[in-house]
């Protein structure tokens, strides 16, 4: 994935006196609105080369970031590589539309004029009916005949619904773009080969209510569009400050922050109790708010979130490495007294053993709501009853807290066969303080299991 642009509309920037961040934009000559390019292979089991570019939004400035691609630099190898070498690579074959407004579709005439110089066929555009009637109103030329051809293909999305664009799966969903923005706005949610999670999420303020969260949870990259750093409502995107939440309830490991201005945050220092940031910041300068932001609430190290650059690439890792731990187990280093484990759906759990008092465990359970943070002494592992692990609850002066029973299961959904189920179950007496099935992948699955072994006293399953 490449970051074709990171600007919002320039006229949101201010002037360079007042503003470092217009500063900042006109001495780096950075000119592309917000946009980005995913190259996905089309064939990735025959690696021939052949790569499908799936361009999403096309504003000022993105046709020439575009033309001085360059991806030398990216982890790419092998015949693969060869396409970025060719004309044809700064060239989409198909454009994500999330909504008309200039800044994301100012260039989409230059675009399709491209693709019909380099390309046979027309140029799919994928966007919501209302968007495509904003911009067939917008740009009458795109509906222009020329040799039987019309300037581009528009192709109807719906919220919720998946479509696949080459090798791509798609899921739009509706977005509250402002009282002001045009009807039919929609992020996108990309499933790229590899099964490899993107979000691209920029230029909104909510989300339709009835979308299913679970298919925010645990993606490989977010790239979120944020005005401002505070929140300012009346610019119709979220702030970095809502980030923040979002990269935690979807766990979001890795995000890119684009379309930031900041002009809106010079409106908190009228407030001389305010101790956020009060003016424009340049990159550098958001970058470490960003960074002392996530060191102050606990949380550097598990995430990390990036402000983008115009031409930065980002590429998914190989899933080869991954694999390794399941080919050379007797190879492998302790794991040691903390494991984090981040299920298929809703959770992340973290196991810590104290190592100072070997008969505590520590276990924190996150949802994008709730997090329990519980300890519990004792904890006894049964190996041969599927890895059974219960411990009970911490002795106080008046009260004994609440036990918990841990066990893995082989899960019984067919889509999900190389998963396991965590059950777990945190009661106290008879009253029930945590009960769920957590689903994790088999990777996962083997790491707990090592860890359980690695910390806890093992028992023989009674007999019957």
């Amino acid at each position: 994935m490449r970051i074709n642009g990171v600007l919002p509309d320039l006229s949101t920037l201010g002037d360079k006196q007042r503003s470092e961040r217009a500063a900042e934009v006109e001495r780096s000559g950075m000119t592309a609105n917000t946009s980005c390019s995913v190259f996905a292979s089309v064939d990735a089991a025959r690696a021939s080369g052949e790569m499908f570019h799936l361009l999403i939004d096309v504003g000022k400035g993105v046709l020439k970031s575009l033309e001085k691609m360059d991806l030398s630099s990216a982890d790419i190898s092998g015949p693969i590589s060869n396409f970025f070498k060719s004309s044809s690579a700064n060239v989409p074959d198909a454009v994500l539309v999330t909504h008309s407004h200039d800044d994301h579709t100012k260039e989409l005439p230059s675009v399709s004029a491209k693709y019909s110089e380099r390309k046979s066929g027309t140029l799919k555009v994928y966007c919501t009916g209302e968007c495509c009637e904003q911009l067939k109103n917008k740009f009458p030329e795109l509906e222009s005949k020329n040799e039987g051809r019309s300037g581009v293909s528009f192709n109807i999305v719906r919220h919720g619904e998946p479509f696949n664009a080459g090798p791509i799966s798609v899921v739009p969903i509706s977005a509250y773009h402002g009282d002001n923005a045009p009807l039919g706005c929609v992020i996108y949610l990309l499933q790229v080969p590899g099964n490899k999670k993107v979000i691209i999420g920029w230029d909104f303020l909510a989300l339709s209510d009835d979308v299913d969260q679970n298919l925010f949870w645990n993606p490989d990259l977010a790239i979120l569009g944020t005005q401002t750093y505070n929140p300012h409502p009346e610019t119709g995107l979220i702030s970095v400050s809502d980030a923040f939440e979002l990269v935690r309830r979807w766990n979001a490991k890795e995000s890119h922050i684009v379309h930031y201005s900041g002009l809106d945050d010079f409106e908190e220092g009228k407030n001389q109790w305010f101790r956020g940031p009060t003016r424009a910041m340049n990159s550098e300068t958001l970058q470490k708010t960003i960074n002392e932001n996530l060191r102050a609430t606990g949380k550097e190290g598990r995430f990390k979130i990036i402000v983008a650059k115009e031409g930065i690439v980002w590429t998914a890792e190989k899933s080869q490495e991954q694999k390794a731990e399941f080919q050379q187990p007797g190879q492998l280093a302790p794991i040691g007294n903390v494991l984090e484990t981040e299920s298929l759906q809703n959770y992340v759990m973290t196991l810590e053993k104290d190592i100072a008092n070997n008969d505590t465990l520590r276990l924190v359970i996150e949802d994008r709501i709730n997090r329990y943070d519980l300890k519990f002494i004792n904890p006894i592992l049964d190996t041969i009853k599927n890895e059974t692990l219960h411990a009970q609850g911490e002795k106080g002066m008046f009260a004994t807290g609440a036990e918990v029973n841990m066990e893995i299961l082989p899960s019984e959904s067919p889509e999900k066969e190389e998963a396991s189920v965590v059950s777990l179950h945190v009661f106290k007496k008879k009253k029930t303080v945590f009960k769920d099935d957590i689903l994790i992948s088999r990777r996962d699955t083997d790491r707990l299991r090592r860890y359980l072994r690695e910390n806890f006293v093992s028992i023989p399953a009674s007999k019957t």
